[in-house]
């Protein structure tokens, strides 16, 4: 499996609407789709919390993330989480590379300073089903993008 052939078929999920293959990866989703300014608007059950959370993810700006790119992981998708009102309130820093014909991941999702740990060790969980719903969905050749 390819690292660049997955990030472009996760960044064509949004491009394309795919709402069916965003929501399906977790059953934490509630909506997860691609808007015509490129941002990604999400509702979802943030770390098995009681009640869904609403933000976007703004994957051209990275100037808030804290989280450093990996030179080991070329390939990445990332973006800040804002507020409607343009306040940000984390972001994610997935990042990908080719190892032996496999794709590695360094998955890494930035929350609030206040959020509780317990919500953050459950969003690990989240992300491991997510992202193993979404590469399962690149082998089946996701959105019209083969593998």
């Amino acid at each position: 499996m390819s690292a660049a052939g997955f990030a472009d078929c996760f960044n064509n999920l949004l491009a394309v609407n795919d709402e069916a293959t965003m929501i399906d990866a977790m059953p934490d989703h509630y909506l997860l789709r691609g808007l015509p300014d490129g941002r990604q608007e999400v509702v979802e059950a943030t770390g098995g919390s009681p009640t869904p959370t609403r933000f976007l993810v703004d994957y051209s700006s990275l100037d808030r993330l804290r989280t450093p790119a990996d030179p080991a992981y070329p390939v990445q998708v990332a973006g800040q989480a804002v507020l409607d009102d343009g306040m940000v309130i984390g972001g994610v820093r997935h990042q990908f590379r080719d190892t032996d014909g496999a794709l590695e991941a360094l998955l890494t999702v930035e929350f609030p300073g206040a959020m509780p740990a317990p919500l953050i060790g459950a969003h690990r969980w989240h992300l491991a089903v997510e992202f193993r719903n979404w590469v399962t969905a690149y082998r089946r050749g996701c959105a019209g993008t083969p593998p």
